[in-house]
């Protein structure tokens, strides 16, 4: 369940890999994409979604997150299939959100998290002790990822929080999911 969400919105810009991580990401996702039918279904996209190389390595990253924790992959890709289907408009960031949200929580208890859609309007949220994680915001596997990946953190924190001293208290900036829209 989301507590919060500010919304602004900003036109996509995506770059091209150039990087040498970012050639062996293209080649785990390819590898991954070919050993798991499912997967490589669901990168295909349902036109007109398609699913960037980031948000496709932090889906399947994700998958194999779940799987350890008993879920079955295919769950997942079917919810992100359906996700897919139920945004119409690839331009509406609320949308994509809702399905991501929807189909993450099938799986996965969430935590309240806050994502902020950026227009480049927003000043740096490092300034305000936020560690803001971009993402893409047209993308309703990206918002369930980004779910996933906050919740997962807040969990971490919570069980590290619990197991330190009063005496030493820990300072970390709060995770935020940041789209890039």
């Amino acid at each position: 369940m989301l507590k919060s969400m500010i919304t602004v919105v900003r036109p996509q810009t995506l770059v091209a890999p150039t990087s040498t991580v970012e050639t062996q990401r293209t080649g785990w996702v390819a590898a991954y994409r070919s050993e798991v039918a499912t997967a490589d279904r669901w990168a295909q996209g349902i036109a007109p979604r398609a699913h960037s190389l980031e948000t496709q390595e932090r889906v399947f990253r994700m998958a194999e997150q779940l799987s350890r924790c008993g879920a079955d992959r295919k769950d997942l890709l079917s919810s992100l299939e359906e996700a897919d289907r139920s945004v119409t408009s690839g331009a509406d960031p609320k949308a994509a959100l809702k399905a991501g949200s929807l189909a993450i929580a099938a799986l996965v208890p969430l935590v309240g998290a806050s994502i902020v859609i950026d227009d480049g309007g927003l000043p740096d949220l490092r300034a305000f002790g936020f560690d803001p994680i971009p993402f893409d915001g047209h993308d309703p596997a990206a918002y369930a990822w980004i779910l996933f990946e906050l919740t997962m953190r807040a969990r971490a924190d919570a069980e590290r929080q619990f197991s330190q001293c009063s005496c030493h208290p820990r300072w970390a900036p709060a995770s935020i999911g940041l789209a890039r829209v």
